[in-house]
């Protein structure tokens, strides 16, 4: 970002062209998306737009970087902890995920497609760090039931197959595999795996 919003007239410039560009993505697709027709749904002129961003991919960048903050919000409102069943928790996460990903009138599907192309580094961060609060949440509650080590290892395990799997069931899944059934697949893999026990109380059994 080229000019650093500090006045609210500036951060509300910056929100209208990030918005713009999710608008134009929906409906041109990523390929099509230029910063003029950004400017133009943005109702500002194409110099009003390079005066905070540099070219589109920074648009694109800010645009990731809003949406991750926005799952990261939703995935903290969720009531997660409030079950004590891990499997029915790791299920209502992954169900979340895909709830967003059919959201925002296909703007996130155009986004997976292209998931490759784009600065994901971001959103995978955010999923990544929520994941891990909520895991050392549910297991410090549950340290008995479930001893576990290297949850940072595991949780990045998890979030970085979980999330790669979507993503490609989204983007290339030709209706071969349907949607719920890969959820309950996935959610019997992370519990039966997060639930593995430490390899030294194996040792002893």
């Amino acid at each position: 970002m080229r000019k650093r919003p500090k006045q609210q007239r500036s951060r509300e410039m910056v929100r209208t062209l990030i918005d713009a560009t999710a608008r134009v993505i929906q409906r041109q697709g990523l390929d099509n998306t230029t910063t003029a027709r950004i400017a133009e749904a943005a109702g500002v002129s194409v110099g009003s737009l390079y005066q905070y961003f540099g070219d589109k991919d920074a648009l694109i960048q800010a645009l990731m970087e809003s949406l991750a903050e926005d799952i990261g919000s939703g995935l903290r409102r969720l009531p997660l902890l409030d079950n004590d069943d891990m499997r029915a928790l790791i299920g209502n996460a992954i169900r979340f995920g895909f709830a967003v990903l059919h959201s925002r009138d296909g703007l996130y599907l155009e986004l997976v497609r292209n998931w490759h192309r784009l600065p994901t580094n971001r959103v995978v961060d955010v999923l990544q760090q929520h994941f891990m609060e909520l895991a050392r949440l549910y297991f410090l509650r549950h340290y008995r039931d479930y001893p576990i080590e290297n949850l940072e290892v595991r949780v990045f395990i998890v979030t970085n197959s979980v999330l790669f799997t979507m993503v490609r069931h989204i983007s290339q899944n030709q209706g071969l595999i349907r949607e719920e059934a890969l959820a309950s697949e996935l959610t019997s893999m992370v519990a039966n795996y997060m639930t593995l026990p430490p390899p030294a109380a194996e040792a002893h059994r």
